[in-house]
């Protein structure tokens, strides 16, 4: 752990799972490259107005191999001027592992970013005079049993950032998948942290007090998910800032389309379509690149239909079940 700049800071600036990609994911119509670096654009704009250091909460990347030259460059260039902390996502990662050849480690190797790919104590910074702890547990990580008096005694407050599955709710309904899965993590009091702030789930939580830690799930810069239960849900940010003595969260909306305009319409009930672009069919469109795409963008089949179906869907709900149907009688 090291502070990497003698700077005081008027707060610390959140941005959710950017997924910075090429192509528009799951039923996004608009210019998808474009959308995703106006909206980080507009983040690491916010930061340097107002002083405040950024740090992404994991998911950098949609996928984590073979991004275009043009997409790294646009990064290195949005952020050299700060040098932002990134948290490492299970977007980022080749096969659930960080390795020298996807897209983040280029621009960590570059010196852009400040990558967390380890568990632990990560950084003290100041804001507003006072001395805040960053810590992490970045994807497959543990949370933290506890942090030390030592540690503690020596900051105004802990702040840990994660990029996991929290039980916020029963029901996970906003992360790509098939189908919405059971979280993995409780909620409790961590003793010495004050505040969880957690990438992963996009779509905003109330906050949640377990004893003395707060936690936070501040959603996403971008909407990945076409689902009803997000409709409403407005891309943000969210700083860390002081009001006098006392620490404070505040959301700030960052500029969007509507829904409509970002996604391609829900079936009427009973109705069976195929989507087109130019034409064309996007699903189809997307399985005959597939092959090229799963090597260099560690893609796979199983992966592509989780991020692209709609379960809500009769049609690809039919899909998965003979997806399923197909390697259950391959491992037979």
């Amino acid at each position: 752990m090291a502070a990497w700049k003698a700077k005081d800071y008027q707060g610390i600036l959140f941005v959710g799972d950017p997924h910075v990609a090429s192509f528009a994911p799951g039923y996004r119509r608009d210019n998808y490259p474009e959308t995703v670096i106006e909206k980080l654009s507009f983040a690491m704009n916010y930061a340097r107005q107002h002083n405040l250091m950024p740090v992404i909460l994991g998911d950098l990347f949609h996928v984590p191999r073979n991004n275009p030259n043009y997409l790294l460059v646009e990064l290195i260039r949005l952020f050299k001027p700060l040098i932002p902390w990134v948290l490492l996502g299970n977007h980022d990662k080749h096969e659930a592992r960080f390795t020298p050849d996807v897209s983040i480690a280029v621009l960590e190797e570059a010196g852009v970013i400040r990558l967390i790919k380890d568990d632990g104590p990560v950084d003290v910074v100041s804001v507003c005079g006072r001395s805040i702890l960053l810590g992490a547990s970045p994807d497959w990580t543990p949370l933290p049993a506890e942090v030390s008096e030592d540690d503690r005694r020596k900051c105004d407050l802990v702040v840990w950032i994660s990029h996991h599955n929290l039980l916020f709710d029963e029901i996970i309904e906003d992360t790509p998948g098939p189908q919405p899965r059971i979280k993995g993590f409780d909620l409790r009091e961590i003793p010495g942290v004050d505040v969880v702030v957690n990438g992963h789930l996009h779509k905003p939580r109330p906050p949640v007090q377990k004893g003395k830690t707060l936690w936070l799930n501040p959603g996403s810069l971008v909407r990945i998910i076409r689902s009803a239960s997000i409709k409403d849900v407005k891309p943000s940010i969210t700083a860390l800032l002081y009001n006098g003595e006392q620490p404070y969260f505040e959301t700030i909306d960052v500029p969007h389309k509507p829904f409509e305009e970002v996604f391609y319409p829900f079936p009427e009930p009973g109705e069976f379509y195929i989507e087109t672009v130019d034409g064309e069919s996007r699903f189809i469109r997307g399985l005959e690149n597939l092959a090229l795409r799963r090597t260099a963008e560690g893609i796979g089949l199983r992966q592509f239909l989780e991020v692209n179906l709609n379960m809500a869907d009769p049609v690809d709900k039919e899909i998965w079940e003979l997806y399923q149907e197909a390697v259950s009688n391959e491992s037979k």
